[in-house]
């Protein structure tokens, strides 16, 4: 059970695709064989842990790229012959935990008491939300209910603590789009982002917007996209010119205060193009 646990955390389905089940009335694994080795070789290395993530992440079978053809998905839509690398979205917290990260904003501080973020005052009333380290402490430290999780990580999958879940469900749907493009903690990283590019002696727009896709995705456009960022950057600019009023409001969600060196208009709409870029597959997907 522990070797079919780590196989559904790395490719995202277990050898056993009943976890909650894992006996006589559940499904029988996929790969048998591959299971036994599995489970003999990791007692017989101590119960290892590192060691078999280690050698699952290192295996061809994870190592193989997740863009397959259409035949193949056809044949084998829940890639249960192993024939590509898993894709699906990341969970809740690692959504959050990354957007606070790549915004520099994540405190990776370990342990310590619980914390609330913004969405939680609305929530479960009457609790307000902490202010400074506390608002950007890991996930994993969220003030939690048992039968409510933070309104993000339940819109983004979450699962309730009232029974025991050995996976999550899976869900697409245009809510979990609206809460990575306007909860006030993904808008506050978008703008810290956007900042950290903007103080940089870089130069030109494009440079910026490069940095920009980098960092999100860990590879630079290529034209096309490159093109796609323009456009998105230069209609947001006209808006903001035409109101700045609204540029103001924009920057001003979250605690954390701006830079006044930086230029409000230009600020807030290379922040639309981060907040914009969250909600990309490659930032959302495990690929």
């Amino acid at each position: 059970m522990a070797v079919n646990r780590f196989w559904q955390v790395i490719f995202g389905q277990g050898l056993v695709r009943t976890p909650e089940d894992f006996g006589s009335q559940g499904e029988i694994p996929t790969h048998p064989g591959l299971l036994d080795w599995l489970a003999r070789d990791f007692v017989e290395h101590g119960w290892d842990v590192k060691r078999l993530v280690k050698q699952l992440v290192m295996s061809e079978t994870y190592r193989q790229a997740s863009e397959v053809a259409a035949e193949v998905i056809h044949a084998d839509p829940e890639n249960i012959y192993l024939a590509r690398a898993p894709s699906y979205r990341w969970p809740a917290e690692m959504l959050r935990d990354q957007a606070l990260a790549v915004g520099g904003l994540l405190v990776e501080a370990v342990g310590g008491p619980p914390v609330k973020p913004y969405e939680l005052a609305v929530s479960f009333k009457p609790a307000k939300p902490d202010s400074g380290a506390g608002l950007y402490r890991r996930s994993i430290y969220t003030y939690w209910k048992r039968t409510g999780p933070a309104p993000v990580m339940m819109a983004l999958d979450a699962a309730k603590r009232d029974v025991c879940r050995l996976r999550r469900s899976q869900t697409t749907s245009p809510l979990q789009t609206l809460v990575l493009m306007n909860g006030p903690q993904f808008v506050e990283a978008a703008r810290a982002l956007a900042e950290g590019l903007l103080q940089k002696p870089q130069g030109d727009l494009d440079t910026a917007l490069v940095e920009l896709f980098r960092t999100m995705t860990s590879r630079r456009p290529n034209e096309t996209e490159l093109s796609v960022l323009r456009r998105l950057h230069d209609m947001q600019l006209h808006r903001f010119q035409a109101d700045p009023d609204n540029a103001r409001q924009y920057l001003e969600v979250g605690e954390k205060k701006r830079s006044a060196d930086v230029d409000e208009v230009r600020l807030a709409a290379l922040a639309a193009v981060a907040n914009t870029l969250f909600g990309l597959d490659e930032c959302m997907m495990k690929q």
